[in-house]
């Protein structure tokens, strides 16, 4: 078993990536490091590279020698920090665990992008709409237990904090008007999970909006979901996550993530603006008469 006080290889990347650019926006070398830490050169590529842990002295020594700010001290501090549960280690065993990560960063960051093609998305799940996604899944994977169904509901539950007062961070999510059209768990937990989509409509921090299917698309994509660990900075690249159940990855090639980037803005121009899109969700509430 892994040795779980260190960060893993997702959140090892990230944060190394996150400290060069913080690196180059001071515009320091590896040998000006050396000298205002006592470090080697090396110990610097190392660390960008993520090629080896870095303590958390560390991290504080190079984020006092970059300036960097308390919102951007909290995020690298939490994300090289020992965060999952023996609940979550319970519930995601191997080979699932690469959406711990996922968890991880999402903990942090500072606003979220999502088009979604198949469910609701999990932070707006009704606990009922989750546990029979979540139950179905047994279907495919027999070893699920029941155990494991119930922590990943409660995790799924939990992960809707961060967008509720008083945390409140950014979400904007885009949804496939298919995904309304989609009952799921039947009438009663389609029409709860409905309603609570509109409310979650409502609130300050949350954009959302439909795709609907009548209008002309040229272009088709799976699932994805773009973070930003600081949305204040126009030079920063977004994280891209893929979550397929079966497979998950993060994609943190910067070229690549403006393809995503790309496609956010393709299914943000061909979607309903917030308002239209709560009508659409009332009008699918209204068919279920529940």
């Amino acid at each position: 078993m892994a040795n779980r006080t260190t960060p893993p290889t997702v959140q090892r990347r990230i944060l190394a990536r996150e400290l060069r650019h913080l690196r180059e926006r001071k515009s320091l070398t590896g040998d000006d490091i050396k000298d205002l830490l006592g470090w080697s050169p090396s110990k610097v590529s190392r660390i960008e590279n993520a090629r080896i842990s870095v303590s958390q002295k560390d991290i504080e020594q190079l984020l006092d020698v970059y300036d960097a700010t308390d919102s951007q001290r909290e995020r690298l501090l939490a994300l090289a920090g020992k965060t999952q549960t023996p609940q979550s280690w319970r519930a995601y065993p191997a080979p699932t665990q690469e959406y711990l990560s996922f968890l991880d960063v999402e903990r942090v960051a500072d606003s979220i992008r999502q088009w979604e093609v198949g469910v609701v998305p999990g932070v707006f799940q009704t606990e009922a709409y989750a546990r029979h996604l979540i139950k179905s899944w047994r279907d495919i994977d027999p070893t699920l237990t029941p155990l494991q169904i119930e922590d990943r509901v409660a995790i799924r539950l939990a992960r809707q904090k961060r967008f509720l007062p008083p945390e409140s961070a950014q979400i904007w999510i885009i949804m496939d008007e298919s995904i309304l059209l989609r009952t799921v768990g039947g009438p009663e937990v389609m029409a709860e999970q409905l309603r609570q989509l509109v409310d979650f409509s409502l609130l300050p921090n949350v954009k959302l909006q439909v795709a609907p299917l009548s209008r002309p698309r040229g272009v088709f994509e799976e699932s994805f979901t773009l973070l930003n660990l600081d949305r204040n900075n126009p030079l920063e690249q977004c994280l891209v996550y893929i979550d397929h159940n079966l497979t998950s990855q993060f994609l943190l090639d910067e070229q690549r993530s403006v393809y995503f980037e790309k496609m956010f803005d393709h299914f943000r121009e061909l979607a309903l603006d917030p308002e239209e899109s709560r009508q659409a969700i009332h009008k699918e509430l209204e068919k279920l008469q529940v």
